[in-house]
């Protein structure tokens, strides 16, 4: 592979920018920073209220308040803008290290992908899942991929697809998203599941839901299309048809749904459409 880019290259780049997905991020962190105070005020209650139970001063649970209300908005925002990975998604997810062998075949496909495209972005870091199901995943500056995808022979097909929203905004906005939002992010028993829901910043989220999965589902799109860019357009849709037809279900509704995916037959034929066009 060749030699990883200086970490300044994966700072966001201007020509990653877009007005569709800058205007919903910046509904969203508007609708965060109306949370944001509530969450302080939980906060505040519980950090006195702690603090006093250990005979400490309660003097800092103001400040410290505001930072667990605030916090999570300029997180989201340094995640936008900077290259912080997903190490603790790694850890959550149990991943691990790729072994000498699965190295070697990421960076064999790795290369041959480059071949088409010299400035192409490798990420930060990837680890795997040992999970036999094919998948990849791309958040933050980090790469996921399973021990299955790695020994199914789609390997190049589905990591061109993934870089495709590695080397644009696509990794690092799901991130920032995600780091909108605090713990609980799972509903609480009644009756602090609305508190929680409001608290944990998932009532932004979900307000939100409709428009970002409309966005989402383009980006699929561009991501294929960067795909068959990279000549991978036949490899990626020989993947789609022996393994993601396999979890398309019927929607009612799509397009007033969560999906972020739209369906496999329109995705092949839309790699179809861009290989007659080469």
């Amino acid at each position: 592979m060749p030699r990883k880019p200086s970490l300044h290259a994966y700072l966001i780049d201007i020509r990653e920018l877009a007005p569709s997905w800058l205007l919903l991020y910046a509904t969203s962190v508007a609708i965060q920073a109306f949370l944001a105070p509530l969450r302080a005020l939980v906060a505040y209650a519980l950090l006195w209220l702690a603090l006093s139970v250990f005979g400490q001063p309660t003097s800092s649970a103001h400040v410290l308040a505001w930072i667990v209300g605030y916090g999570p908005l300029v997180l989201s925002l340094a995640t936008l803008t900077l290259p912080l990975g997903g190490w603790l998604w790694q850890q959550r997810s149990g991943g691990r290290t790729p072994s000498e062998r699965e190295r070697l075949l990421f960076e064999d496909a790795f290369s041959v992908l480059s071949q088409a495209d010299p400035q192409l972005r490798p990420p930060q870091r990837w680890f795997v899942l040992d999970e036999q199901a094919p998948n990849a995943a791309a958040y933050a500056d980090t790469l996921m991929l399973t021990r299955g995808l790695i020994e199914s022979g789609h390997l190049q097909g589905v990591l061109a697809h993934e870089l495709g929203h590695m080397n644009s905004a696509d990794a690092r906005l799901t991130a920032a998203l995600y780091r909108l939002t605090t713990p609980p992010r799972r509903p609480l028993h009644f009756p602090l599941r609305t508190l929680g829901f409001l608290v944990s910043g998932e009532a932004g989220i979900w307000l939100m839901r409709l428009p970002w999965s409309a966005y989402w589902r383009g980006r699929e799109f561009a991501a294929d299309r960067y795909a068959a860019s990279l000549g991978q357009g036949e490899a990626l849709s020989r993947f789609l048809e022996q393994h993601a037809l396999l979890y398309d279900l019927p929607v009612p509704f799509p397009w007033l749904g969560e999906h972020s995916h739209p369906s496999t037959e329109h995705r092949l034929d839309r790699l179809m459409q861009l290989e007659g066009e080469e």
